[in-house]
């Protein structure tokens, strides 16, 4: 432990104790067998050792075996790479939002045999209704939004798996195979395009349009380079791939107002789901929590601690070692006003009046609150309120007793 402590700088060590934590989760790391001191050291899993030994002295530098220099000089580069995964998500997102009409684009260097139905895949996950021919996001889309990366990503691709074996003729465990051999591959280091088969070259082409891989040509030939989205596949929800994908940019204010340093118009349209948007500069978003955009979010389907938990994983670097990240005077106003929002239920009942003497009225009240289906009655009036779901029996009650 002693030296595993020795290895990340003083501003890397609370994500280099994430990944122990994450290692040790997974059993990928256990404790050594030491009676002195159980936690002095640590061993990796046999099963894992092993195969780690076997990946590392057998397939070292397999992936950059056969690739000439040309092609590998011709690589996109990894800005290239991050900026077309960022663009080509932002449009699914925005897509997904309905803020942009078309959904991100195939590439022209590989387009798909069969192309992608995104609105097929973004309706079976429950993220988009298709009723009467119209598109509008559903409360699960909403929640989808506030998802970090690796969580949308595999959300998504649960799908678009299931669908694989109609699309492709594929079996499960191949189309598996292929997106977890991508997600264990190098960001940048390309592959030939030829040698994959031709299903998995029709998958190839649909994670093309996803932002996973960059076609590009060199030397006559076709190739792939995987982006840091393709490394989520198989990151287990941390690490490079996640991170990248959204660095901190928001501060929240103890007067409500919210400052998020972005350019991005996805990031703007997910902040206009619950903050009031004030002003919007090249790179400055500005707006305010308010009463009415909050309680308009939570009627959207998303929840007082899902707001508060955005807000703080999505932090500024600036205020993110600040305790709480989120001014608590904010989110209590958050979780006030959801309680707010659900002080009235509704639900359905049947009024009862003119009642032929007071006598029946009291019976039927009686009745009423036996069959436990009374909800509220006025003596003077002689009005009484019963549930929707006795009014039968009550209503063959009444005609009894006249």
């Amino acid at each position: 432990m002693s030296l595993l402590d020795s290895w990340p700088t003083p501003a890397a060590r609370a994500k280099h104790q994430a990944a122990l934590d994450r290692l040790r989760r997974l059993q990928l790391l256990l404790p050594a067998c030491s009676k002195e001191a159980p936690d002095a050291s640590l061993d990796l899993h046999p099963a894992f050792r092993e195969q780690l030994r076997w990946a590392v002295t057998t397939s070292q530098g397999k992936e950059g075996s056969g690739v000439p220099a040309a092609v590998l000089e011709a690589a996109p580069s990894r800005a290239d790479l991050d900026q077309h995964a960022s663009r080509q998500w932002e449009a699914l997102m925005l897509y997904l939002v309905g803020s942009a009409e078309q959904p991100p684009a195939a590439s022209p260097l590989l387009p798909p045999a069969v192309a992608l139905p995104l609105d097929e895949l973004l309706s079976a996950a429950g993220l988009l209704s298709l009723a009467q021919r119209e598109r509008s996001i559903t409360e699960q889309g909403f929640q989808f939004l506030l998802l970090d990366t690796y969580g949308q990503l595999w959300l998504l691709l649960r799908e678009y798996i299931a669908s694989a074996n109609a699309r492709f003729g594929e079996p499960l465990g191949e189309v598996l195979n292929f997106l977890l051999q991508l997600g264990f591959r190098e960001v940048g280091a390309p592959f030939a395009a030829s040698a994959l088969r031709p299903s998995e070259r029709g998958i190839a082409a649909d994670l093309a349009q996803l932002g996973l891989l960059l076609p590009f040509r060199a030397t006559g030939g076709m190739w792939l380079a995987p982006t840091r989205l393709a490394q989520a596949l198989a990151s287990g929800g941390g690490g490079e791939a996640v991170g990248e994908v959204s660095e901190g940019f928001i501060v929240v204010e103890t007067n409500y107002r919210v400052y998020a340093y972005t350019s991005s118009a996805l990031q703007a349209a997910i902040l206009r789901l619950f903050v009031r948007c004030e002003c919007v500069l090249p790179n400055l978003f500005v707006g305010v929590l308010t009463r009415e955009s909050v309680t308009g979010a939570l009627g959207c389907g998303l929840s007082a601690d899902q707001i508060v938990d955005f807000l703080r994983k999505h932090a500024h670097p600036h205020i993110a070692q600040r305790v709480p990240v989120v001014p608590e005077t904010v989110a209590d106003q958050i979780r006030l006003w959801q309680a707010d929002t659900r002080r009235v239920r509704q639900s359905r009942a049947y009024l009862y009046e003119a009642f032929d003497s007071p006598a029946a009225f009291a019976a039927a009240a009686a009745h009423a609150r036996a069959a436990g289906t009374w909800l509220w009655q006025d003596d003077a009036k002689g009005r009484l309120v019963a549930a929707y779901v006795g009014h039968d029996a009550m209503r063959a009650f009444i005609r009894a007793n006249r």
